[in-house]
C-alpha cells in the first residue's frame, strides 16, 4: 500500500530528520516553519488526501478535523503530550503516537540555569539582596515524572535539599516524599512538574508558601489558577520561572508581569534533544508502516 504523509505545523525537526522522512515516503513534503498555530481550516488544507500526518503537541486535533479528513489513519505527535488530541480521535481507531523522554535532561539543565541566574542576579532580577547559592536551599517538586526526576538529580548535585509530592509514589525516591502542605510550607523553591494542563497550585496552595519563594513551572500548559498566581507574584521577593512549554497564551499573559522570567524559548529544545525526538518520530513511522 502506498502512503502519503503531511506535516500540519512546525514540528522543529532537524534537516537530516526531514530528509529521512522524505526518503521513507518518496514524495515532496512541506515542513511548515511559521511560529503561529494554524487554523483548523489550514490543517484540513495541509492534510489533503494524506493518510499519515505529523504535528506539534500544541496543535489541537479535533473530531471535526478528523471528519473533514477521513483518509487520516495515523497521527504522529512530535513531542510528548497528547493532551491536545481529542479523545474521540483515538477512540475512532486512528493510531496516535508520541515521543517521550527526549528532552528530560535538557529541560532540567535549562531550569537549573535559570535558577542560578536568578540566585546570582545575572539577569533582570536577583532573588535576594545579595547574590546567593543554591546549595542548602530547599527545593520541593510537585509531580515526580521523568522531568521531575531529572530536575531532582541535578538539584542534588547542587547539594540542595530535595523533596517531592506526587499522587504516584516513587520507591527509589520514597525517603524524599513529603505531604504537599509540608512541602509548600518548607520550600525555598517550588517546581511544578505535573502532566500537561494539570492545575497543581490553587489559592490555598499559594497561601501556604513562605515569603521570598521561587516558583518554577516545568510542565506544559497551565499549572496554576491564574488569579491566585497573579496575586501571589505581586508580593515583593516572589519570583516565577517559565519557558515556552507553558504555551503562547501564558507567555503573552505573563511575560511582562514583574517578578516573572519567561524567555521566548523552549527550554528542552537543544540540538541533541531535537535529534532524539526526531529519531523517535522516524522510529514510530517505521513501526506503523510495518
Amino acid at each position: 500500500m502506498s502512503h502519503k504523509i503531511a506535516v500540519l505545523s512546525n514540528i522543529h525537526l532537524l534537516p537530516e530528520t526531514e530528509a529521512q522522512i522524505k526518503a521513507l515516503f518518496g514524495h515532496d513534503i512541506h515542513f511548515p516553519d511559521e511560529q503561529i498555530q494554524p487554523s483548523e481550516a489550514e490543517l484540513v488544507a495541509r492534510t489533503g488526501t494524506a493518510d499519515l500526518v505529523l504535528t506539534h503537541p500544541t496543535t489541537v486535533i479535533t473530531e471535526q478535523y478528523l471528519q473533514a479528513c477521513p483518509s487520516v489513519m495515523y497521527i504522529g505527535i512530535c513531542g510528548t503530550t497528547m493532551a491536545n488530541v481529542d479523545e474521540r480521535v483515538t477512540a475512532s481507531g486512528v493510531t496516535v503516537t508520541n515521543v517521550e523522554h527526549y528532552g528530560d535532561e535538557s529541560g532540567a539543565e535549562f531550569i537549573l540555569m535559570q535558577l542560578v541566574y536568578l540566585a546570582r542576579g545575572m539577569g533582570k532580577y536577583q532573588w535576594r539582596d545579595m547574590p546567593t547559592e543554591l546549595m542548602g536551599k530547599s527545593l520541593g517538586i510537585i509531580g515526580l515524572g521523568s522531568v521531575g526526576q531529572a530536575i531532582a538529580e541535578l538539584a542534588l548535585a547542587y547539594k540542595m535539599k530535595v523533596h517531592y509530592y506526587s499522587q504516584t509514589r516513587k520507591p527509589h525516591w520514597e525517603q524524599r516524599g513529603a505531604d504537599k502542605t509540608v512541602l509548600l510550607q518548607a520550600s525555598d523553591i517550588v517546581v511544578v512538574s505535573t502532566p500537561t494542563n494539570t492545575v497543581a497550585m490553587d489559592e490555598h496552595s499559594f497561601s501556604l508558601l513562605r515569603p521570598h519563594v521561587i516558583l518554577v513551572q516545568a510542565s506544559a500548559g497551565t499549572s496554576f489558577e491564574m488569579p491566585a498566581f497573579l496575586n501571589w507574584i505581586k508580593q515583593k521577593g516572589n519570583y516565577a520561572l517559565f519557558d515556552l512549554a507553558a504555551g503562547k497564551t501564558n507567555f503573552e499573559a505573563l511575560k511582562d508581569v514583574p517578578g516573572v522570567v519567561f524567555p521566548h524559548v523552549m527550554g528542552g529544545y537543544t540540538r541533541e534533544a531535537r535529534q532524539r525526538m526526531g529519531d523517535g518520530v522516524v522510529e514510530n513511522l517505521k513501526e506503523f508502516l510495518k
